[in-house]
C-alpha cells in the first residue's frame, strides 16, 4: 500500500509540474488582437536627406534636407493589430496626414486620409509582421515596408507601446510615391488588448 502511495505521489507531482512548466513558458507568448492609436511627424524633401554625425547619444546625427523643397507633416493613425502567439501576426491601419503647403500642394492646406498606411498587395486585406518577446521588450518587424517597431508589453499583457523611427542609422530613406517626397519619421503607439 505504501509503494501504491509513493507511486501515486510521484505521478501526481509529475502532473503538477507538467502543468507548471506549461503556464510557466506560456507567461512569454503575445496572442490576442490589439487597438493601436498612433501620433507622429516626418519630414519630407522633393530631392533626399544628407547626413551628418555619428549616430550616438553624444553625437546624434542629422539629416539636412537637399533642396528648399521641403516641409513638415503631422498624422494620427488608428488600427488593430493581431499577434497569434507563435510570432506571426498582422495588423490594418488607417492613417490621417496633415500636409502644410509645399510645391507639389494644390491648395493652400491639404488633409489627406491614407487607408491603409502600409502598403498591401491587391488581394490582401491586412499587412503581415513577424514579431519577438524578450521578457517585456517586444519587436515587430514589418517585412514589406522594411520598417521594425520597437516596444514595451505590460506585465498582464493588456497595453504595450511601439515606435518607430525612420530611417534608423545606416538604414535608407523612405519615397513616399502618394506625395513624391523623400521622408523621415518618427512614430508612437500605444496598443489596448481588445480580445
Amino acid at each position: 500500500m505504501k509503494r501504491l502511495a509513493a507511486v501515486v505521489l510521484i505521478i501526481a507531482t509529475g502532473v503538477f509540474m507538467a502543468v507548471t512548466m506549461a503556464s510557466a513558458s506560456d507567461e512569454g507568448v503575445l496572442r490576442g488582437v490589439y487597438g493601436m492609436a498612433a501620433t507622429g511627424t516626418c519630414l519630407h524633401d522633393k530631392s533626399g536627406f544628407d547626413f551628418s554625425g555619428e549616430g550616438t547619444l553624444l553625437k546624434p546625427y542629422t539629416a539636412i534636407p537637399k533642396s528648399d523643397d521641403h516641409f513638415v507633416s503631422t498624422f494620427m493613425g488608428h488600427g488593430a493589430f493581431w499577434f497569434d502567439g507563435k510570432g506571426n501576426g498582422s495588423m490594418w491601419v488607417q492613417q490621417y496626414c496633415v500636409l502644410p503647403p509645399f510645391t507639389g500642394s494644390p491648395k493652400t492646406k491639404v488633409t489627406q486620409a491614407l487607408s491603409p498606411s502600409a502598403p498591401l498587395p491587391p488581394d490582401m486585406t491586412h499587412v503581415p509582421f513577424t514579431y519577438d518577446v524578450d521578457g517585456y521588450k517586444v519587436t515587430v518587424t514589418i517585412p514589406s515596408n522594411k520598417l521594425t517597431l520597437f516596444g514595451w508589453l505590460s506585465s498582464d499583457h493588456k497595453t504595450m507601446t511601439l515606435q518607430s523611427a525612420i530611417p534608423l542609422p545606416g538604414q535608407e530613406v523612405q519615397y513616399n510615391g502618394l506625395i513624391g517626397y523623400w521622408q523621415i519619421c518618427t512614430i508612437a503607439r500605444t496598443l489596448n488588448r481588445i480580445d
